[in-house]
Order: C-alpha cells, then sequence, then structure tokens
C-alpha cells in the first residue's frame, strides 16, 4: 500500500512538473521511478542471500546520493549570508533556502560543481589543474519564471565565481535605468522601494527623550542617532523605521544624505563629462542578448568591462577607433542577458554600482525563505522558515 502512495505520488509530481512547464523535471522523476521499480524486479532473482542484500544495499545507497544530489543541483539549495548589504531583509550568518526551480536551474560547467562527485577531482592533480576553468558550455533549463525587478536572488561575483553574492534586481536585460538622488527610476518609472531599504537620512529631533522612548517601546532600539551639529542628526535608516518616526511626528526636516561627487569613487565605470556617484547616476541600459550599441566614448566606458569580462571579446581602444582581436569595429552586439543589483543597505553595500552588471550565466536561484536565523548571536524563532 505505501509504495503505491510513494508511486502515485511520484507520478503526481511528474504531472504539476510537467503542467509547470518543468517536462525535464518529469522526465526526470518517471525516470527514476522507472530504473528504482526495474532494480527492486530484478535484485530478488539473485540466488546468493548474502550477494542479494549486499547489491540492494549498494543501489538504495546510489539512488539516494543521485536523488540528493539531483536536488541540489537542480531544485534547492541552501546558503549563508556573506553580509549586512540585504538588512532589514536579510541579516549576516542568516542561512536561506535558494529556488533554482524558479529561473531554471544551471547545468554545471564543471565537475568541481557537482556535490560528492567533485571529490574525487580533487585528488586528481591534473584535474586540479583546471579546478577554474568551464569544462563545459553554460546550459539553463526551463524555470517556471523570468527574473524580475525586485527579485532577491544569489549569483556568483563577477570576479570570483567560488564568491557567493545576494541582492536585489534593480534592472532587467533592456531596462533603462537611472538613480536620482538615491531613487531608481526604469524606464522612467520610479521604482517603489522595499520596506527594508536602508539608506543615511538627515533630520532634526524635536524631543530627543520621548524619542528614545519610542524608540524602545517599537522594538527600533538598533537605530543609532549621530549628532551631526547643533540642529541636525543622522541615522541608517530602513524605509519602515523612516515611516514609523514620521507617523509619531518625533522628527522633522528630513532629508536623505547624498554622496558627493569623487574622481576615485570606485564605480564600476567613468563616463566622461558626467559626475556620477552612488546616488546618482545614469540613464543607461542594461545589456540584452542581441543588443547592439554604437561605440563612442561613453559607450566604451559603460560597457568596456562587460564586454572585456563576461563576453570574453577583449575590447580595445586605440587613436579613437575600437578594436576586438585586431579587427576595427564600429558597433558591438551583446551575447547574453545581463541585471543590474543593489543591496538594500544602500550604504552598507558593494552592488553593481561598484562592479557592474551581472551576466544570465552567473545566476544561481532565487531566494525562497530563511530557513534559520542567529541575528544578534541569538537564535530567532519569527524568523525560522520566513517567507521573502
Amino acid at each position: 500500500m505505501i509504495k503505491t502512495q510513494k508511486k502515485a505520488l511520484i507520478i503526481i509530481l511528474a504531472l504539476v512538473s510537467a503542467m509547470l512547464g518543468l517536462v525535464w523535471l518529469a522526465i526526470i522523476l518517471i525516470l527514476f521511478l522507472f530504473i528504482y521499480k526495474i532494480v527492486l524486479h530484478l535484485i530478488p532473482l539473485i540466488q546468493n542471500v548474502f550477494l542479494r542484500k549486499i547489491i540492494k544495499g549498494i543501489f538504495l545507497f546510489v539512488f539516494l546520493l543521485a536523488a540528493t544530489i539531483g536536488i541540489k543541483l537542480l531544485a534547492f539549495d541552501i546558503y549563508k549570508i556573506p553580509s549586512s548589504s540585504m538588512e532589514n531583509l536579510l541579516y549576516p550568518q542568516d542561512v536561506v533556502v535558494v529556488n533554482k526551480l524558479k529561473y531554471g536551474p544551471r547545468l554545471p560547467r564543471s565537475p568541481f560543481e557537482i556535490p560528492w562527485v567533485n571529490i574525487a577531482f580533487y585528488f586528481n592533480e591534473n584535474a586540479k589543474k583546471r579546478i577554474k576553468e568551464d569544462w563545459w558550455e553554460y546550459k539553463r533549463l526551463s524555470g517556471t519564471s523570468t527574473i524580475k525587478q525586485g527579485d532577491v536572488f544569489v549569483f556568483n561575483s563577477t570576479w570570483s565565481k567560488d564568491y557567493i553574492l545576494i541582492k536585489r534586481c534593480m534592472g532587467v536585460a533592456g531596462d533603462t535605468l537611472r538613480i536620482k538622488e538615491g531613487a531608481v527610476y526604469t524606464n522612467s518609472k520610479l521604482f517603489a522601494p522595499a520596506a527594508t531599504e536602508r539608506n543615511n537620512y538627515k533630520f532634526k529631533i524635536k524631543n530627543k527623550q520621548s524619542l528614545y522612548k519610542y524608540l524602545d517601546a517599537e522594538g527600533l532600539s538598533y537605530v543609532m542617532l549621530r549628532r551631526i551639529d547643533n540642529q541636525f542628526h543622522e541615522a541608517n535608516l530602513s524605509k519602515y523605521d523612516l515611516d514609523q518616526l514620521k507617523k509619531a511626528k518625533l522628527i522633522n526636516t528630513i532629508s536623505i544624505q547624498l554622496d558627493s561627487f569623487n574622481d576615485n569613487n570606485g564605480l564600476f565605470c567613468k563616463v566622461p563629462n558626467k559626475q556620477w556617484t552612488y546616488d546618482t547616476m545614469g540613464p543607461f541600459v542594461v545589456p540584452k542578448k542581441s543588443m547592439q550599441i554604437h561605440l563612442n566614448p561613453e559607450t566604451f566606458s559603460l560597457y568596456q568591462a562587460t564586454i572585456n569580462g563576461p563576453e570574453n571579446a577583449k575590447i580595445k581602444v586605440l587613436d579613437g577607433n575600437y578594436y576586438i582581436d585586431n579587427k576595427k569595429i564600429k558597433a558591438y552586439t551583446f551575447k547574453q542577458n545581463y541585471y543590474f543589483m543593489m543591496g538594500d543597505n544602500r550604504k552598507g553595500t558593494m552592488d553593481s554600482r561598484s562592479w557592474g552588471f551581472v551576466p544570465e550565466t552567473n545566476i544561481i536561484g532565487k531566494v525562497q525563505c530563511v530557513l534559520f536565523s542567529n541575528k544578534d548571536n541569538e537564535f530567532q524563532w519569527d524568523r525560522l522558515f520566513k517567507m521573502l
């Protein structure tokens, strides 16, 4: 009876997967069920009882190992938050579940990306010499949806595939993005900030004693006030924090603290004759597959790192002319889609404003929920399995 129920469950999961557009997953589930049934049917034919038990044990171990690897590679995985860049949504050391089915799982590009299997390759000296190489071409299976602005997902950094980052998508491939006085505009429309988005604000305090009492009563004691001068204070606040203080009417004359221009500000590009900062940049287009750009000093500045990096085209400029593989070109066509990522903690993050566009090949999956959290070195029961 139990075996029949398990069989029916797998068949139902396969049908649901196919209905969601995950035909590949439906095929894998049916294939696993078929192999399982066939092998368990053949094992009883072995006459030697001891050998039969050994083979059955080995098969069940290999089957469970394959299922575990399959789930980790193709469906769900677990990651730890490396920094404070996504406060107050995610905190350092939070452990999150990443859904790879959402955008479609990325297939391994080397045996070192396959759990458990990679152990054997670490002991092979010739294989270890190629540990940073891609052995196979990039391939992504179909997912249940596409990436949308506002999604929070996990991806490999643009400088090292071993370094994992988690940010919010602020611009998808083909979007025209602009940041003006800290606000993000996509295709000329203001992107409504998440309640967890944090920034530095300057304001006057009406009554400091009343403010501190309010912060303690409302669970906002983490808000740190810094005196700027005799009249103004500054604090790093989320949109939620700011809204609460406004409602309480304890602060006034509020303004966002914006970065000033600095020629060495560490932005991902230096556009000629434009004073961009982390709070004011653009407009510019997020590269899209098959999008062609005319090369000039501005576009070269914007996209040089992307073309030389993820695009692997090695572009250079000489006497005002642009060359790829010593061939003079006037335009460039992108080979893949890119995304512009930003941390919710705007003043406490290194993101696309610093290191540029994230290629589709680097995307791992969407953050589904917080598995557990030890925020402030204390287990947070209210964040257990918290959905984003």
